[in-house]
């Protein structure tokens, strides 16, 4: 596939992050194939972008104080859920471990991370989807999950704005399977029934500041699969019932369903993961197409293989991290 900085359209920012992912991605454009024998490792581009300016994350309701409490005439909730473990998030892929140093793979997610934040505070105060970032990619198996997940943590270790993770594809291997969460009432069930108390459905983890809502269980008399419609007031009614939350939604593939396509125009950005050397360049730009409702598209490269003097992981053993 052909570089994506050769794709020019004013949908996309100057600005794109790398991830990591065993193989770890990187920042377009893609990289070319390294020689035989070369090591597959990791590396990671500063992402461009403007300083990130002071102040306090919208509100749904245009204010910039965070409102953590539920609204007037909500009920609030009655039963706290139980927390997902810290070795079930590990599990399912966590890299940006508190507490653990720095390693080549918590580099790339801090490089995304603080992007993502420089969008969402650039934004427009009165913008309550600028709290809300969408990750998909074209295809299936690109790492989407594995990004949401952990620009997720990220974002809710290295801020004071606690963060939902949204899982709205309901797959074999979702997140929800892989946290162990397919039994308890979320996304689906808020899509089917609109007057569902959302902050009840929000699920606490072992990381200060993380929460999951999980795909959920499908209605008795409802459809398997909402429509992506629904699947979007679902969306908006949670952001609504947590106004000083940071919503990051896990969303089907692009290309597979019409999903994406629905829950971007609520989103303040798209996070669009691109498998290197397998994604063509035609699947992107359709994808890019199907998201175009979002006002800020970004491409994040996955899966890329470069040299170890690339990366991150040559610097990394300086501060005591893991290099693998």
């Amino acid at each position: 596939m052909g570089g994506l900085d050769a794709l020019s359209s004013p949908r996309l920012p100057a600005a794109r992050g790398p991830i990591g992912e065993p193989p770890a991605p990187q920042p377009a454009p893609l990289p070319p194939t390294p020689g035989p024998g070369a090591p597959e490792t990791p590396a990671a581009g500063v992402a461009a972008g403007r300083p990130v300016p002071a102040g306090p994350l919208p509100s749904a309701t245009g204010q910039g104080a965070p409102v953590l409490d539920p609204p007037a005439g909500r009920t609030p909730d009655t039963i706290q859920p139980p927390s997902v473990p810290l070795a079930a998030l590990l599990s399912a892929g966590l890299v940006a471990t508190p507490g653990k140093g720095r390693s080549r793979a918590s580099e790339e997610v801090s490089v995304v991370q603080h992007q993502v934040l420089r969008t969402m505070l650039a934004a427009p105060s009165a913008d309550a989807r600028s709290r809300v970032v969408l990750v998909t990619s074209a295809r299936p198996g690109e790492g989407k999950t594995f990004l949401a997940l952990n620009i997720a943590a990220s974002l809710a270790a290295g801020g004071s704005h606690p963060v939902v993770l949204v899982d709205a594809d309901g797959k074999v291997d979702s997140l929800s399977q892989l946290l162990g969460l397919t039994e308890r009432p979320g996304l689906r069930l808020l899509a089917a029934e609109g007057g569902r108390n959302a902050r009840a459905m929000v699920v606490p983890t072992a990381m200060p500041r993380l929460s999951v809502m999980p795909y959920g269980v499908a209605q008795a008399k409802g459809p398997a699969v909402p429509p992506g419609a629904a699947l979007a007031a679902a969306v908006r009614q949670t952001s609504a019932a947590l106004p000083g939350h940071i919503i990051v939604i896990d969303s089907p593939p692009a290309l597979s369903t019409s999903d994406a396509g629905t829950l971007a125009s609520v989103s303040g950005q798209v996070l669009l993961v691109v498998e290197a050397e397998r994604t063509q360049r035609s699947e992107v730009e359709a994808a890019l197409d199907l998201v175009e409702a979002c006002p800020v598209l970004q491409l994040v490269l996955n899966k890329a293989r470069f040299s170890e003097s690339d990366t991150f992981g040559t610097y990394s053993n300086a501060y005591g991290g893991d290099a693998k």
